[in-house]
């Protein structure tokens, strides 16, 4: 069984002594240094997260900002290529109506030297048929 001794009260006040101070080089520092490891993560992660969503912020301005500066952009190429459009469909067909009237000038000039050579080749033909006849009857006509 156990005696009750002095040794028992020694070891006693041996172990007391000894929680007293590793409680005092120890356990306090140790304690102290997890508390501010964890205050320093939690300032970090606070950071971090404050950080991310500024950065979601700055994207979002980026992206209404670029979008906001395409859109006189977009808007401007459209008219441009509506204009672009009209002036070409107005050139062909300002082209078309200059061809049209090259057209009937070309026809107009066709129908006057064909009615001019036909009229030279009607005199020809009366010529060439006296002739002809001429010939075949061996006299005068």
């Amino acid at each position: 069984m156990i005696e009750f001794n002095i040794t028992l009260l020694i070891q006693f006040v041996n172990l007391l002594v000894l929680l007293f101070l590793l409680n005092f080089l120890l356990f306090k520092p140790v304690l102290k240094a997890i508390n501010k490891r964890e205050k320093t993560l939690g300032s970090l992660s606070d950071r971090v997260e404050d950080t991310k969503q500024e950065a979601a912020k700055f994207e979002r301005e980026y992206i209404d900002g670029t979008a906001e500066r395409k859109k006189p952009i977009l808007d401007g190429k459209e008219s441009t290529l509506a204009e672009a459009r009209q002036t070409s469909l107005s050139l062909i067909e300002t082209a078309r109506a200059e061809l049209s009237q090259e057209l009937a000038k070309v026809k107009t000039e066709i129908e006057r030297q064909s009615k001019s050579i036909s009229e030279a080749l009607k005199g020809d033909v009366e010529k060439l048929s006296t002739e002809v006849a001429e010939k075949i009857l061996k006299r005068s006509v």
